[in-house]
């Protein structure tokens, strides 16, 4: 019953010959660069990640990222090809009235792992085994990592989806950075 209250950005970070910079902001100019630089750290710390999480399963450490490479058609993933990640930029303006709205309501990301940068409002929550709602901890200067969709699903389970959402503020506006890998 409450409404969403949030406006995005949504485009493509990585690779960068993938993404259509005409559609990124041209304001601040710094945008491009800093948000490319962004997108090959990222995109190194998700091939990092997904080497650990592989050798959990107790498969060959480039397995997990080797099967969600980007494929030039049918077959297997070429060496060239390369993680496909996704920005999204949350803005959710102050709220008069947080008591009937919520930033997005309560939903698991596609993605196989999902990287969440915030301008230090506190506002994400995530489901625990309790049924009960937490708000991660914003600490500044982290980024907050979880497992979606694609990742339960390759693991067999073994890694769990999670259940988030995005709280409003009266207070302050909330930006979120996430990116998909």
């Amino acid at each position: 019953g409450k409404r969403e209250w949030e406006d995005y950005l949504f485009h493509m970070l990585h690779p960068d010959a993938r993404a259509d910079h005409a559609l990124w902001p041209a304001h601040p100019p710094e945008y491009v660069p800093v948000t490319k630089t962004f997108g090959e750290h990222v995109s190194a710390l998700s091939s990092r990640l997904l080497a650990i999480l592989s050798l959990g399963l107790g498969v060959p450490a480039d397995t997990l990222e080797r099967c969600l490479r980007l494929t030039s058609g049918e077959g297997e993933a070429r060496e060239e090809d390369d993680l496909l990640l996704k920005l999204k930029i949350n803005y959710y303006p102050r709220c008069p009235q947080p008591e009937l709205a919520v930033g997005v309501e309560a939903h698991t990301d596609v993605s196989a792992l999902s990287f969440i940068l915030t301008n230090g409002v506190p506002g994400l929550q995530v489901l625990d085994s309790s049924g009960a709602w937490v708000t991660a901890r914003d600490e500044p200067g982290t980024l907050v990592v979880h497992v979606g969709d694609a990742l339960e699903i390759l693991s067999n389970g073994r890694y769990t989806s999670v259940l988030h959402r995005g709280l409003v503020n009266r207070q302050a506006v909330r930006v979120s950075w996430v990116v998909f890998a």
